[in-house]
């Protein structure tokens, strides 16, 4: 009998927890300690709740990228009604068949060699420039080295070029005049430029004329280098002979008229 009492006392004391949600209150109403009883937190799917929101902004995200792509890839205004009203189906349908097809015409190869690292790159154009010793193998070798600020190594390899019929050729004695500017061989490098004619393809006679002044500029030749510069700079678009300029009137001591030009250069960039 009291057995049956106090399990319906143990009941009603379960009641009266889930009513008002306390564990003291189921403890203190059974008159029993923590200790005494063993207390686990009933099953609770509060996940779903956190989860669904995630979940449904990422549908959302997906969503709206197929439909911006369908915009500014012109195709058919229906895919976007599709996605709209099947956000799952209409989404994987449109990935099918609009996107999926023109994956393959994605070069790889390309994309792979991007995320390589400087030095897989140099290995692999040595080892090509070492297998075939072209002009074109060891002019993308040479331009690995520039982009890496390896100048004695962009140099020599302008210099492996420089053979046969293009021992004198223009673009490749401009490349290796700024690598040798670039590694401090100023003389060599005014040597080289003095050496190429003038150019009748206008840009190739603008990369002649500022490799020209900036070796007048470093070997002390500020006058000519800043006539010139200033000439190249007024009519060509690209911030390089500015640069160059502000560069040759600092050197030659006019520091104020370098500072104006370099502030001029940082607000052109910014706009």
């Amino acid at each position: 009998m009291d057995r049956h009492k106090s399990a319906s006392s143990y009941n009603r004391n379960l009641c009266q927890y889930f009513r008002f949600g306390s564990k003291n209150s189921l403890n203190e109403t059974a008159g029993f300690m923590d200790d005494e009883i063993p207390y686990s937190e009933p099953a609770s799917l509060m996940w779903v709740f956190w989860a669904y929101p995630i979940l449904s902004f990422m549908w959302m995200a997906v969503n709206l990228y197929f439909i911006v792509h369908a915009i500014k890839t012109g195709r058919p205004y229906y895919w976007i009604w599709i996605i709209f009203v099947m956000p799952v189906l209409g989404a994987a349908a449109y990935f099918l068949v609009e996107m999926r097809p023109n994956l393959r015409s994605i070069d790889w190869s390309n994309l792979r060699w991007r995320f390589a690292s400087p030095q897989t790159r140099i290995s692999i154009l040595g080892e090509e420039a070492n297998a075939s010793p072209t002009v074109k193998n060891r002019t993308r070798l040479a331009r690995e080295y520039e982009s890496q600020e390896q100048w004695a190594l962009a140099a020599a390899a302008y210099r492996e070029c420089l053979t046969g019929v293009f021992d004198n050729d223009p673009r490749l004695l401009i490349c290796l005049a700024s690598a040798l500017l670039e590694q401090g061989e100023q003389s060599e490098a005014h040597d080289i430029a003095c050496k190429i004619p003038p150019q009748r393809d206008f840009k190739l006679e603008d990369d002649r004329k500022l490799a020209l002044f900036r070796s007048q500029s470093a070997i002390g030749k500020s006058e000519d280098a800043i006539a010139g510069l200033e000439e190249l700079a007024s009519r060509k678009s690209g911030l390089a002979p500015r640069f160059y300029l502000a560069q040759a009137k600092a050197a030659s001591g006019d520091e104020t008229a370098a500072n104006l030009d370099l502030q001029k250069i940082i607000q052109t960039y910014r706009n």
